[in-house]
């Protein structure tokens, strides 16, 4: 199964609820189990979350990618640009390195491929991958 989302909000509190709602809700639309379509929820809270305390853009953006049997998904900000991502030791006047590695490890504990970038400009992006059918066998080929 192929299956692209994508959602953009403000970068506000109440977006960050709303985004991890309708991930979940997506999940189970498409027929995943109520276990990933939970993790699914919870992880894109805690990423919008940290997205939303540490960015300064006014918007941020939701895509979930479903390929097989699991699902990436990618939150960034609109300032966020691949080639100038941050690398160790430069500064772009904050040390996000603590709550980078707490979000990390509360994001790994349900999902795979965990990645978290902060750019020269304060774009962020977090990336991730969370199995479609956790706790339940996958389904055959008719699915």
């Amino acid at each position: 199964m192929d299956f692209s989302w994508a959602l953009r909000l403000p970068r506000e509190q109440i977006s960050v609820l709303l985004a991890g709602r309708l991930a979940g809700a997506a999940m189970l639309a498409l027929g995943v189990g109520g276990s990933s379509a939970s993790t699914m929820r919870h992880n894109v809270q805690a990423a919008g979350g940290y997205l939303v305390a540490h960015s300064s853009a006014p918007f941020f953006r939701v895509l979930l990618s479903v390929r097989g049997i699991a699902c990436q998904v990618t939150l960034t900000d609109k300032d966020f640009a691949p080639h100038l991502v941050q690398q160790p030791g430069d500064s772009d006047g904050e040390d996000h390195t603590v709550e980078r590695k707490q979000i990390a490890h509360q994001l790994s504990l349900a999902a795979d491929r965990v990645e978290i970038h902060h750019n020269q400009h304060g774009g962020i992006l977090l990336r991730f991958q969370i199995p479609l059918f956790q706790g339940q066998p996958a389904p055959g080929p008719e699915f």
